[in-house]
């Protein structure tokens, strides 16, 4: 658990260095999607730490209830990797097929990509936890 918060840690900083540069830097008189970002990285750095310290409490139960890396868990991890690459090809397509017709900037388009990847992946993996 303490390694996913260093990861989140880690992003919900980046994303919001990310944004204030972004905030900093553009000149155009348009809408600044740095705003978006840096309250995206605000987000993640609050669940981050409100799960962190959620757990920090059942450390007790967590002990107890450990369990090995059993078959169950890597049939779950291969349905949902199976499933996100499923995603990530449809995608793709979707997105090649629209760029002959509208003009897509590089970094939106990878970033609805990954924000469909993280939440098709958690959704997938609470189906497969749910169901086997």
């Amino acid at each position: 658990m303490k390694n996913l918060f260093i990861q989140r840690f880690v992003v919900s900083t980046l994303l919001i260095i990310l944004g204030i540069i972004q905030i900093i830097f553009d000149t155009s008189g348009r809408f600044n999607f740095g705003y978006i970002i840096v309250f995206l990285g605000g987000i993640i750095l609050l669940y981050s730490t409100i799960s962190y310290i959620k757990s920090r409490k059942n450390i007790s139960l967590e002990k107890e209830l450990a369990k090995e890396y059993d078959e169950r868990d890597a049939l779950i991890d291969g349905k949902v990797a199976r499933f996100s690459l499923y995603i990530l090809m449809c995608e793709v397509f979707i997105l090649m097929f629209l760029t002959n017709y509208v003009v897509i900037p590089t970094n939106t388009a990878l970033f609805v990509i990954l924000v469909s990847l993280i939440i098709s992946e958690s959704g997938s993996r609470k189906y497969y936890n749910l169901s086997l």
